[in-house]
């Protein structure tokens, strides 16, 4: 099959040599062909991208939001793991407000207690310190993996015995940090070379290509985390405008941003963690206004308001690298086969 602007389907299976060329720690640990990670976005990581990625031989995640239901948790995971290994993807912030407001069984988060009934085989516990979280995790036998954004974040994850660290550079869409990929990247990897070399990591953040996961790969990373370049597949949820949207937005057109948590009302601390989306006109009225208030925002994006269909399309800077709508498995193989290729120019010198 040919899609837009010449892209041809790949062969449905990952070339073994690829397999072979990618394998390492990280696939070990979590049983899996290629060291690519679908990343658990909120909102657009359902259980049949998830399946998708994982069917790839990558690792498919679900994205848990804040006002995620058990039941939808439960149906997400069910199709996801019909696909092989997958994992799940929750805020601390929010499990820790669940936990907080529970009244019935204080102190229980239902987010979390359903995410570990589904038996994932790894559980990513973001925004916010994982240690609490960890312990049952590690008791019911799931791997985690912290998402880090700086190095206060990282010690405070490897303190609380992850098993995984996954720095996320603020080229990355959505909710993010504020500090590059690539410089993060390069203090995080000479910190656990010499605290905790046994802990892989993986990068996310502007990864949408072959070439920015052997880039990865010959830093010393073990993996990579990919968001952006899954927006437009037919498995991401999500409208098909949205997915049209995330094929014409070209680079240069994402800012940071904390507008729509205020607008929706979501507690989100977003001095740490604003949130990086394609630039529209409710972005551009009110994204560099200091005296707005949050009543004005919610008010801009009801129904009805001035700004209440402008499109919502949370992306990262690698956005403008997404070319067409392929689907999730396809993009999985033309990455993992370009970076096989890339590292094979290294081996072969």
């Amino acid at each position: 099959m040919v899609y837009r602007d010449g892209y041809q389907q790949p062969d449905q299976h990952t070339n073994a040599s690829t397999t072979a060329a990618l394998g390492g720690r990280l696939t070990r640990i979590w049983g899996i062909d290629l060291p690519l990670v679908g990343a658990p976005m909120a909102g657009r990581a359902g259980g049949r991208l998830a399946a998708a990625v994982s069917a790839a031989g990558g690792l498919g995640m679900i994205g848990v939001g804040a006002r995620a239901t058990p039941e939808w948790i439960t149906a997400e995971a069910e199709t996801a793991g019909a696909a092989g290994n997958f994992g799940i993807g929750l805020m601390v912030w929010a499990i820790e407000a669940e936990a907080a407001a529970n009244t019935t069984t204080p102190g229980v988060s239902a987010q979390f207690e359903t995410a570990l009934a589904t038996n994932p085989t790894v559980l990513s516990l973001a925004f916010g310190d994982p240690a609490p979280w960890v312990p049952a995790a590690h008791a019911a036998g799931i791997s985690v993996v912290a998402p880090v954004n700086d190095m206060l974040q990282v010690r405070q994850a490897l303190a609380a015995e992850v098993d995984v660290l996954c720095v996320q550079g603020t080229d990355g869409g959505g909710h993010t940090g504020r500090l590059g990929t690539m410089p993060l990247m390069q203090e995080v990897l000479d910190y656990v070379a010499v605290q905790a070399p046994g802990v892989p990591v993986v990068v996310a953040g502007g990864i949408a290509t072959g070439r920015g996961v052997a880039a990865v790969l010959a830093a010393g990373a073990d993996g990579a985390w990919i968001g952006t370049a899954l927006l437009a597949s037919p498995e991401s949820q999500g409208s098909e405008e949205l997915k049209a949207a995330a094929v014409k937005a070209g680079s240069g057109t994402t800012v940071l941003t904390g507008i729509y948590d205020r607008a929706e009302q979501q507690n989100w601390d977003i001095a740490r963690w604003p949130t990086r989306t394609v630039r529209n006109a409710f972005v551009d009225r009110y994204n560099s206004d200091p005296c707005v208030t949050d009543e004005e925002l919610v008010a801009a994006r009801a129904s009805g308001g001035e700004y209440a269909e402008e499109l919502k399309l949370h992306a990262g800077q690698s956005v403008g690298l997404v070319r067409q709508q392929a689907p999730a498995g396809d993009v999985v193989r033309v990455i993992a086969e370009e970076t096989a290729r890339l590292l094979g120019r290294f081996r072969s010198a």
